[in-house]
């Protein structure tokens, strides 16, 4: 007999097929089996702690970042150009966030400086105040943001910019830079009225709300035992400083929380006695915005209670008393001053062409005085027109910002920046908001849509999926169970 190809079996006995497979099965395990021994000796050893330790080293890096790392070695280092981002509120953070997408790795070398670890999303700032939102819910870690690309963070204050060596100056040393990037953002503005610091509260970082919160719980269980009635009145009023969207937001949250959460806890207490006044000093609320949101936002603070005083300016404030230029005196045991920010005094600082009200004047490609490593985003500049100092302007201008920086490293032509307004929101407490959408035409809405358009929004633009999900469930449970009133430390 023959097999197929003309070859003839071999005389002698025929084996089976099962044989020889559990020859060769015998002989794979014997090779595994030798493979998985343990090498001896002083070498072996040593081979094993390297992997050992490079196991563990990897374990506590994210994927992306051990792919650019070991990528980065590939290159030259000497090669890669030094970039340094001041601040990690929303133009710093943002452009970092579109780096990430656009430099390849072993480009450059990204820093992120911030003095604190997180970034602060402050248009939800006042739902802290009121309870409405642990802190937690609207603080995202820088680090997120920076590990996955490889990118490192430094938490520590800039204390200096150092434009002739190109040295960023921090409280723990000094950082080269080939190109800076400086969004540092704002500070609160008092507008050098007397008493403002001393006694006022200001809304502005995460520990200004966290003190108002637990401010505002004080008052109320002293005001349940107080029993002379002048007394708490005065204890029972509240009053707010500046009507631009964080006094109005916060003055409508503020009855809310009264309203539907404390006036359960508090029966002793009669709402009545509750006082919430907020003084501008122009003549309507919301002056930077569209006039019909005006409209609407006054007649929600007057559904609300909320005594508006209009053309009036404070002259100073002193304890638990506020004067205006007109010779009133306005007493409460709790002032809250909102009246708007100003310049960094960072930026002030830097030897730069500046604007009027002291921001780094740049081009339409975000360089200062045209300087090629040197471009200045968010509320620290001037572009030839004041943009606003809000979170919006910002997040626009970082993809911008982002791929001028990009281009700037690679030695490539920069574009110019549009500003394209796209409108305003502003929240009028429960199922109540208003709407504005430049894109139809200043399109102005109200009302539980308004609302629904406000909620959708402030969900997406909050980055991080824990940070979304707390907010979520935060806002489901403040509608329905009510807000957050233990006064925790």
């Amino acid at each position: 007999m023959r097999f197929e190809g003309g070859c003839a079996r071999p005389a002698g006995p025929r084996r089976s097929s099962s044989s020889w497979r559990g020859r060769l099965h015998r002989g794979r395990r014997l090779r595994a089996s030798a493979r998985g021994r343990p090498r001896r000796g002083p070498r072996a050893a040593a081979h094993r702690e390297h992997h050992r330790r490079e196991r563990s080293v990897d374990a506590r890096v994210p994927r992306r970042a051990r792919a650019r790392r070991g990528r980065i070695r590939e290159g030259e280092l000497s090669a890669t150009k030094q970039v340094v981002v001041v601040g990690g509120g929303f133009a710093g953070l943002h452009l970092v966030r579109r780096l990430e997408r656009r430099l390849q790795p072993g480009e450059a070398a990204v820093t992120l400086v911030d003095r604190q670890n997180y970034h602060l999303f402050t248009p939800l700032l006042y739902q802290v105040c009121t309870g409405e939102l642990p802190p937690h819910a609207v603080a995202y870690p820088l680090r997120d943001a920076t590990a996955p690309a490889g990118y490192h963070f430094l938490q520590t204050e800039v204390t200096a910019i150092d434009l002739e060596h190109r040295r960023v100056g921090t409280a723990d040393g000094e950082l080269p830079y080939d190109h800076l990037v400086i969004a540092v953002g704002s500070v609160t503005n008092d507008f050098g009225i007397a008493g403002v610091r001393e006694n006022a509260l200001p809304v502005k970082w995460l520990s200004d709300a966290e003190t108002l919160k637990r401010h505002v719980l004080d008052i109320f269980e002293s005001a349940a035992t107080e029993t002379d009635v002048a007394r708490r009145r005065e204890a029972l009023t509240f009053i707010i400083v500046g009507a631009g969207p964080v006094g109005v937001e916060l003055a409508s949250s503020l009855r809310d929380l009264m309203d539907h959460t404390l006036r359960k806890i508090y029966p002793s207490i009669d709402f009545y006695d509750v006082a919430i006044h907020l003084i501008e000093g122009t003549d309507r609320v919301l002056p930077a915005m569209h006039p019909k949101l005006s409209a609407i936002a006054m007649r929600r603070l007057d559904q609300q209670r909320v005594r508006v005083l209009l053309n009036t300016l404070v002259s100073r404030i002193g304890p638990g008393v506020v004067h205006t230029k007109d010779g009133a005196q306005l007493r409460a045991r709790t002032i809250v001053w909102s009246g708007g920010v100003k310049v960094n005094p960072l930026v002030v600082a830097i030897d730069l062409p500046k604007s009027k009200d002291g921001r780094i004047v740049v081009d339409d490609r975000f360089r200062a005085s045209g300087r090629d490593d040197v471009l200045v985003l968010g509320d620290a500049a001037y572009f030839g027109k004041g943009l606003p100092q809000l979170a919006q302007v910002a997040v626009l201008e970082a993809p911008a910002a982002a791929r001028n920086l990009v281009a700037l490293v690679r030695g490539e032509p920069t574009e110019p920046f549009v500003y394209h307004r796209k409108g305003d929101l502003v929240a009028l407490g429960r199922t109540q908001a208003g709407a504005e959408f430049a894109k139809l035409g200043g399109f102005v809405i109200g009302g539980l849509p308004a609302w629904t358009v406000w909620r959708v929004n402030y969900l997406m633009q909050l980055l991080g999926v824990r940070n979304r999900g707390t907010l979520l469930v935060e806002w489901i449970l403040s509608f329905f169970a009510g807000r957050l009133v233990a006064n925790t430390p």
